[in-house]
């Protein structure tokens, strides 16, 4: 059963979501909106009292913290579960197979009913994978919307056994086949698309075995889009759910239509960042 544990604003709660933050070694915590503008709020956060890393949210000293859409963080009553079977960008699942989600506002809803949860092996951005039964190879496919919704997903010729890389809003099976996921929790085929292995991988965006770098937008498009001219990917060293930072400190976010941008913050050091959102 669905336990609405925050109620929010509908019209938020009905955009996409690709929202993150990032945590300094002096504290100073960034946080990033889904049109991919970085934002210092004043919000201070010691990263050795962060306790669990989310693709949109995070804990401080086991009480959960999210972010919204517009980069807003909100600090929740609720405490985040001290063991976990796993987690993405917009889920956690505790040891015991309780399900916690959260929607593009930040506001999150339990489940605690679900049996399949208990049973899930594969963790992804916005899904996750579940073996229900230990003696027979079938795997099925979970995804999320951006409403905080979960539900099973059957995609004609996929076998989600054969998945192999879990990204964010996209993963890759072994015949090398990339299927993104859209706000919406629809899965698509990207087949027609010769990618090279996935080497990479932040939330809406992946770097492949040919140095090339791919994003996928709100809706499940996939792209190669146009780079910004100071950006060389082979120069990438830290990846979050919707930016990444080079080896020279400069920060590049990617929006929810799959667009990149530099993104400068004079005022701090991003080659600083010890907590990222993935």
């Amino acid at each position: 059963m669905k336990k609405i544990l925050a109620l929010g604003s509908l019209m938020l709660a009905l955009n996409g979501y690709s929202q993150s933050y990032m945590i300094l070694g002096n504290g100073v915590t960034l946080t990033t909106d889904k049109a991919a503008f970085v934002y210092d709020f004043s919000h201070f956060i010691l990263p050795y009292k962060v306790t669990l890393t989310g693709g949109q949210f995070f804990a401080e000293e086991g009480k959960i913290i999210s972010i919204d859409s517009m980069g807003y963080l909100y600090r929740k009553d609720e405490k985040a579960p001290s063991k976990l079977k796993g987690k993405g960008n917009n889920y956690l699942i505790s040891d015991s197979g309780a399900l916690i989600t959260f929607d593009a506002a930040g506001f999150f809803y339990k489940f605690d009913k679900d049996a399949a949860t208990k049973k899930a092996v594969g963790f992804g951005g916005n899904f996750f994978t579940v073996k229900p039964d230990d003696k027979k190879p079938l795997v099925d496919l979970y995804t999320l919307n951006s409403k905080g919704n979960y539900f099973k997903t059957v995609v004609a010729g996929l076998n989600a056994a054969e998945i192999t890389a879990f990204g964010g809003t996209f993963f890759q099976t072994s015949k090398g086949v990339v299927h993104t996921i859209s706000k919406d929790g629809f899965v698509f085929s990207k087949a027609d698309m010769k990618v090279g292995t996935i080497k990479k991988m932040g939330g809406n965006f992946f770097v492949d075995s040919n140095n090339a770098i791919y994003t996928v937008s709100e809706d499940g498009f996939l792209m190669l889009p146009s780079l910004p001219i100071n950006l060389k990917v082979a120069t990438i060293s830290k990846l979050g759910q919707n930016y990444f930072v080079d080896q020279d400190g400069k920060l590049f976010a990617v929006d929810n239509t799959g667009a990149i941008f530099e993104r400068e913050m004079k005022a701090h050091d991003i080659k600083d960042a010890i907590i990222l959102s993935i």
